[in-house]
């Protein structure tokens, strides 16, 4: 026999010694339902993770799962863990948690851009919106007839249109950033489209919502949508213009003010408050109240950071549960039922993803594009469901009808990434360029072109010392620099917003960008004090294809170098500490094995940030490690650039092995050859320090000991050297690595060269000359100055 349904005694108990049951009160089993809620929903997560579906399709699924579809079939667990009582506690928390997670989806959008929208964005939007919307009105005249429903007609064709008919922005957007759409064409093209068609739905809804009220006076809908248009209004003219003085002034402190995160987070409440007061769902008001907050500068980043983690983790998910609850999928009947959700699905098929392929070829789109165009248009979300919901607790909605709902935005959502997949494969053509090294640049005094990856603030000092040191007074000899900002995509709100910038987000710097983004602001001041042409780009990925867009980018841009930073930093006691998170180096790796050009990974130790190039006179030590092979001479070539700088100083440090070493007689022919080139590039040294030094065993460990007596600033090295054996993972090859993990004791930064294209057999773990482990003996000839 079951038992009976659990009746809430108060807020907390006095403990299970006392006698008291922790689901008989409300926030003991608060916490049961969301520690529950999680468990399933981050184990589905999990499940479906390789099938490249997003995660709230997980929650989704979670949630139906805890109703009555599986384990709420349970009539133990369901009168334990969600009992009836508890029902109003957990839809109040989950709609709570709902006003501020749409309240961040409105700051996504930015109102600027999405005015700024063209013809086409527009044409794809509405022809996306009104033709399943229509499709949606004979839909929706079939199930109030086959269920015998009481609603009236209007409300029905709303919530059953809009969830045909809407697109949900925020998946949209990370589906296209996994799956690398986000950069191109069609990527450009569907983001405001998707912006405009996810504000349209919520207009639709709070129309629905206004038409569907309870009062049987004829007039009362239309108080209630006129009273809608003036609090838009107001939120348009009044509202907007009060939030932008309050982003202005935080924008303009070091520190946010409290004061400003606390008007926003009372206006969110007070914007839900009006829009049920008004008869108008308070979601509405939440949503709205973020889109007149102007996303720009740091202040909506610091907000959306401050509650984020909070609603999205805790809160959020209670949605699904309460959502899950009400979904009885062995409620749709027969043939009757699936014959519905058969017209639904066909009526999203054509009305949605048929319509938008053909105003995709109608604007000279290929049938591949305009294919992708129609499934990522169909992307369906949490949007949906939360549409579905509000059809159901005011009655327009039968248990039935959004049962079939509910399983058709499933069904949609789990085809659109595979549809995606098969239909389009975004493919960039990448424009050729004659010298994708330093070297060859150097022979045809050609400008260098410099892509700098940088994943925050803390590596920007020693890479532009880097570029800095680099400018010679020789007009010829230009350096171009093109900083990339690589940022890890996740599944925060703060990584959509970057997303939507990113994708038309390409900042001149001879102008002030509109922003008070660190990196931004780092570069900006750099190309006005340097007079440095800087074009700022940025990318958001997946760190496993963050390689992919980097190479891209290094295309586009016609890169002679790309600069890496390394995974390490000092810390402020002087220690230096890697970075927790090994992606960074796979990203590394990938990148020297791919790249178009050049790479060079730089190791920042200290005083090569600290020192400022731009403002000093004294003459600075750097030192190019020379063991030979295409690597060190590529470093060799940098290192007369850097030689051109008056405030540089540059040793040439040639370690060569003993004339008894051992010599691999089946390599000697490819030695001699790069003997030849090494001796024809060391010709051309001038105005350099240049010392040669033997060594028989410990070849690294002679540089670190040379390294350490020459107190040198900066350590140019190749990735790999003639007669060194470096392990396949490494991109710092044995001297780096020998130099980057050095102890504090070593003062000097580390800059690892590699070049491009020089040749198959450089890139093989061999070593042309054998050697033993012992300790080195060193012979130092006397230096000469050339």
């Amino acid at each position: 026999m079951a038992p009976a349904c659990t009746h809430i005694r108060g807020a907390v108990s006095n403990g299970v010694l006392q006698g008291d049951r922790p689901t008989d009160f409300a926030l003991p089993l608060l916490i049961i339902q969301i520690v529950v809620v999680l468990i399933v929903t981050r184990t589905l997560a999990k499940i479906i993770k390789p099938f490249c579906q997003p995660r709230v399709l997980a929650e989704i699924i979670g949630g139906v799962l805890l109703g009555p579809t599986a384990l709420g079939r349970n009539k133990f667990f369901l009168h334990t863990i969600f009992p009836k009582s508890s029902m109003t506690l957990l839809d109040t928390v989950a709609t709570l948690g709902l006003l501020f997670f749409l309240f961040m989806v409105g700051l996504e959008l930015d109102l600027k851009e999405i005015k700024k929208s063209g013809k086409t964005a527009v044409t794809i939007a509405m022809s996306g919106i009104v033709v399943p919307f229509l499709g949606g009105v004979g839909v929706s005249t079939l199930i109030k007839k086959a269920f015998s429903l009481d609603t009236p007609f209007a409300p029905l064709v709303v919530f059953v249109g809009v969830p045909v008919s809407i697109t949900a922005f925020p998946v949209l957007v990370r589906i296209m950033a996994e799956r690398r759409i986000l950069g191109t064409e069609l990527g450009r093209l569907v983001v405001p489209a998707a912006a405009i068609n996810d504000v349209c739905a919520w207009i639709l809804l709070a129309v629905g919502v206004a038409i569907s009220g309870h009062n049987n006076k004829p007039a009362t809908p239309a108080y209630v949508l006129a009273c809608g248009v003036a609090f838009v209004t107001f939120m348009l003219v009044v509202v907007r213009r009060f939030m932008e003085w309050v982003v202005r002034r935080a924008n303009g402190l070091e520190s946010v003010s409290e004061i400003f995160v606390l008007i926003t987070l009372v206006g969110v409440l007070l914007s839900a408050f009006t829009t049920d007061l008004i008869g108008i769902h308070p979601l509405f008001g939440a949503f709205f109240f973020g889109l007149v907050v102007p996303p720009e500068g740091k202040f909506a980043k610091i907000l959306v950071e401050k509650i984020e983690d909070f609603i999205t983790i805790l809160m959020l998910p209670l949605f699904f549960a309460s959502s899950g609850l009400k979904t009885n999928l062995g409620s749709i009947s027969g043939g009757k039922g699936f014959g519905i959700l058969f017209l639904l699905i066909l009526t999203a098929t054509v009305g949605k993803i048929a319509t938008s392929v053909a105003v995709g070829l109608l604007f000279k789109l290929s049938i591949h594009e305009a294919f992708g165009l129609g499934f990522l248009m169909n992307t369906k979300g949490l949007a949906e469901l939360i549409v579905l919901n509000i059809g159901l607790d005011i009655g327009v909605l039968d248990e039935e009808t959004f049962a079939i709902l509910v399983l058709l935005c499933l069904i949609l959502m789990f085809f659109t990434t595979p549809g995606v997949m098969a239909f389009y494969k975004p493919a960039r053509n990448p424009a050729s360029h004659a010298h994708r090294n330093l070297e060859g640049s150097y022979k045809n005094n050609d400008e260098i072109r410099v892509l700098a990856c940088v994943y925050g603030t803390r590596s920007i000092p020693a890479l532009l010392n880097l570029v800095e040191a680099c400018r010679v007074s020789d007009n010829e000899k230009q350096v171009r620099l093109f900083p990339l900002h690589l940022t890890e995509l996740s599944e925060r709100t703060l990584s959509i917003m970057n997303l939507c910038r990113a994708t038309s987000e390409e900042f001149i710097s001879t102008e002030i960008p509109n922003t008070d983004d660190a990196v931004s602001v780092a570069f900006d001041a750099y190309s006005r004090i340097s007079k440095v042409t800087v074009k700022l780009t940025s990318i958001v990925s997946q760190l496993e294809d963050m390689h992919c867009d980097v190479c891209a980018v290094a295309e586009e841009k016609r890169s002679t170098i790309i600069i890496l930073p390394y995974h390490m930093y000092q810390r402020e006691d002087g220690a230096f500490e890697h970075v927790d998170n090994p992606g960074i180096k796979a990203v590394n790796q990938k990148v020297m094995q791919q790249a178009p050009c050049s790479v060079c990974v730089l190791v920042d130790r200290g005083p090569w940030s600290f020192t400022q190039l731009s403002n000093t006179t004294s003459l600075q030590r750097i030192a190019v490690i020379f063991f030979g092979g295409p690597d060190d001479r590529e470093a060799l070539t940098l290192g007369y650039r850097l030689a051109e700088h008056p405030c540089m100083k540059v040793w040439v440090l040639r370690l060569s092995p003993t004339p008894w070493t051992t010599i691999d007689i089946d390599n000697a022919a490819a030695m001699e050859l790069e003997r030849k080139y090494d001796e024809k590039t060391l010709a051309r040294v001038k105005s350099m320090y240049y010392e040669e030094y033997f060594y028989e065993y410990d070849a690294a460990q002679v540089v670190y000991n040379l390294v350490c007596t020459g107190e040198f600033l900066l350590v140019l090295v190749g990735q790999q050297s003639t007669g060194l054996h470096s392990s396949a993972n490494s991109e710092l090859g044995v001297v780096g690595e020998t130099l980057a993990n050095a102890g504090p004791e070593m003062k000097s930064s580390v800059l690892v060269v590699q070049q491009h294209d020089s040749g198959s057999a450089k890139r093989k773990d061999q070593r042309l000359i054998s050697t033993s482990s012992a300790s080195p003996n060193i012979v130092q000839a006397s230096p000469n100055i050339v």
